[in-house]
């Protein structure tokens, strides 16, 4: 039970986390749930004596998360930058390994130097998320980020593999550059042909079960999650890097998978839901644990005598400026080389002579005033994070026999690293590369132009030969939003349009609750009509607070109430689904019947104009010729869906995803974000009460 206990504050210091996020902006991510696990610490929840199998550690944390980074990695730019990238995450990484190793046993000899190599490989891989999140902060261009994210990917994989053989040589006491170099080869190749092997036959079964109908959302989604750790468990058994492997199966398994359709997209749309999920509760417990072990760590070095705190702090200095200075010597290289790539170019495409080419490529300094800005700034966008600390977890507690003191000190030492880097990307970066000021908030207008055009071009790909008309329909509706909103006429509603739509909200509601009261429909049917209406006011009113919640609560108790009192007094029998479902039908369209019949009264009332009440008529004659239709063949309705219908489904769950891309890029504030959103789900129970 006390595990149980732990993994519980686990997950609800995660949770927090998502919750203080919205609220202290200028703040990253990790530096809150690092803040959260100090603070659990300090309150007695701490991680002493917790013990987990190297093993198990790797798969559990590491595996799904490289996986999923590869998945969603830019395949293009990646490999367009793959020289610029192979760089920093293999040169770059072995640099740091042999810069602060040696380093750290020279200040401090009691650290084997194969042990200080695995902190420096352990210090090698910067963190994805918290890369991630710096773009928010920081000005970074296109070409940053790609070089940023493609080496927090890559370079996960050479760090791993470099600490286990460190580690290797640690435990061994006995180290052969000729068989770790052949081991190396092994390892990195084969774990590379494993991967893509495995990616291949994974992709084939899940193929061939599509092809026999017997695959389902949770059948789909449930191969996902379990490929990371089922690749990596055969890699390690075969002894080759089930890292490599699971990256290598990440980068190739989106090229396998070519069908497309509206079905397909529903179960891409939930898997992705899932994995953003997972891979955000996974980074959240690393970093946690983080905060968890802070303390823990730190009073055990701090009450070792054997080592003073200046100095412990000291080390944690020396390391991490070895660390950011090496990253700058290596971007200032890279800059150098492209700008005398770009010098070069230029010469020839002016027609320059090879004199002339030679002259310009001497001209070009390798540091600049601006080049070393850029150059630091990339280094300080680098922080270690979630791989770093789940790597060092897997530090050995025996080598040799004895307990292996230095342990405690390294995992400090990497403590301290981690959060130094991400205070200075979190605080520094942004003084360094600010963000531009018309790179703040979008307009209104704009922001829900380019969620829609970004919903169009996402439907167009998913586009087959079976719903191409379909798709097509429903490409043509989010034109016509987009055109409506350039020409002004699909902005907010004004008051005259608002209160007319209320209006004949009341009329529905008037009507059903009549027929309620009149015992001409079911109690059950009406109530639930009543809900449907409720809830669509309080969306077009964007009034959804504690009172709306409450009152929600309070129809759906009083909903339940009357229909088991009916059930109980009157001895109603119950519905079937279906014939529950035509009867609410039939409802809705009596529904709107009367409500035509009040518009065609309001046509002659000079308080409304004419050309609203005509489009709201419209509106009404549409939707009242759907539920006539559907009504008369609920059964096949029930059993084969709409393809248009369909689509539309899949075009307003894109359309909540990308908002919420914008408002996690900040591109849009939280007011127009929650706007957006209660607007899909409006159309969303429009959707849902006319099928």
């Amino acid at each position: 039970m006390t595990l149980l206990y732990f993994c519980l504050v686990l997950a609800a210091a995660v949770l927090a986390s998502a919750v203080f996020d919205q609220l202290v902006r200028g703040v990253s991510m990790p530096l809150i749930q690092i803040a959260i696990g100090a603070v659990l610490a300090l309150c007695g929840v701490t991680v002493a004596g917790f013990e987990v199998d190297s093993e198990l550690f790797l798969v559990l944390f590491i595996a799904p998360l490289l996986y999923q980074e590869a998945r969603s990695v830019d395949k293009v730019a990646l490999w367009s930058n793959r020289i610029m990238i192979l760089s920093l995450a293999i040169g770059l990484v072995i640099v740091t390994i042999l810069v602060v190793g040696f380093l750290l046993n020279a200040i401090q000899p009691s650290i084997p130097l194969a042990a200080a190599f695995a902190l420096g490989a352990a210090l090698g891989p910067t963190d994805a998320v918290a890369v991630a999140a710096l773009g928010q902060s920081a000005g970074l261009n296109k070409r940053q980020e790609i070089l940023l994210s493609g080496e927090s990917l890559i370079n996960d994989a050479s760090g791993v593999v470099s600490f286990q053989f460190a580690v290797a040589a640690l435990t061994t006491g006995a180290f052969s550059l000729v068989d770790a170099s052949a081991s190396f080869a092994v390892s990195f190749f084969g774990g590379i042909l494993l991967g893509l092997a495995l990616a291949a036959v994974l992709s084939f079964a899940v193929a061939r079960v599509r092809d026999l109908g017997l695959e389902d959302t949770t059948f789909h989604v449930l191969v996902d999650v379990i490929t990371p750790f089922f690749i990596f468990l055969v890699a390690e058994a075969v002894h080759v890097s089930g890292i490599l492997a699971v990256v290598a199966a990440g980068l190739i398994m989106s090229f396998f998978n070519h069908r497309i359709g509206p079905d397909v997209a529903r179960m891409e749309i939930v898997s992705s839901s899932v994995w953003q999920v997972v891979t955000f509760v996974l980074n959240g417990i690393v970093f946690v644990l983080l905060g968890m072990q802070l303390p823990f760590a730190m009073s055990d070095s701090w009450a070792d005598r054997s080592i003073g705190n200046l100095e412990l702090v000291g080390l944690v200095l020396a390391i991490s400026a070895a660390s950011i200075i090496m990253r700058t010597i290596w971007f200032q290289g890279i800059n150098f080389v492209g700008r005398k790539q770009r010098a070069r170019e230029e010469q020839k495409n002016s027609g320059g002579t090879p004199e002339q080419v030679r002259a310009v490529l001497k001209s070009v300094k390798f540091v600049t005033g601006e080049s070393l800005r850029e150059a630091f700034a990339l280094a300080l966008a680098g922080p270690k994070g979630a791989i770093s600390l789940s790597i060092m977890f897997t530090l050995p507690y025996m080598v040799g026999g004895e307990y292996f003191h230095e342990r405690d000190l390294l995992i400090f030492l990497a403590c301290g690293v981690i959060v130094l880097t991400l205070l200075l990307a979190n605080f520094a970066l942004p003084l360094l590369l600010p963000k531009r000021e018309e790179e703040g908030f979008e307009t209104d207008t704009q922001a829900v132009i380019d969620v829609l055009r970004a919903v169009i071009e996402d439907l167009s790909a998913r586009q087959t030969k079976e719903n191409r008309r379909a798709t097509q329909v429903v490409m043509k509706q989010y034109s016509d939003r987009i055109a409506r909103i350039k020409s002004g006429l699909d902005d907010e509603p004004d008051e005259d349009d608002a209160e007319m739509r209320r209006l004949v909200l009341k009329w529905e509601r008037d009507f059903v609750q009549h027929a309620i009261d009149a015992e001409e429909v079911s109690p059950m049917t009406g109530y639930r009509m009543l809900n449907r209406l409720a809830e669509t006011e309080a969306l077009m009113n964007h009034n959804r607070d504690i009172k709306w919640l409450l009152g929600v609560a309070r129809r759906r108790i009083s909903m339940e109430v009357h229909s088991i009192k009916r059930f109980l007094v009157d001895k109603v029998p119950m519905m079937s689904a279906s014939d529950e479902e035509r009867e609410m039908r039939e409802l809705q369209a009596k529904s709107l019947e009367s409500v035509m019949s009040k518009l065609r009264e309001l046509l002659n009332d000079p308080a409304y104009r004419t050309e609203d009440v005509s489009a709201l008529m419209v509106e009404v004659q549409r939707d009242l010729r759907r539920c006539k239709r559907i009504g008369r063949d609920i059964g096949t309705v029930a059993r084969v869906e709409d393809r248009a219908t369909e689509v539309r489904r899949l075009g307003y769950a894109l359309e909540l995803e990308h908002i919420q891309r914008m408002y996690e890029s900040r591109r849009i504030s939280r007011a127009m974000a929650k706007y957006m959103r209660e607007n899909v789900a409006l159309m969303q129970l429009d959707l849902e009460d006319k099928v």
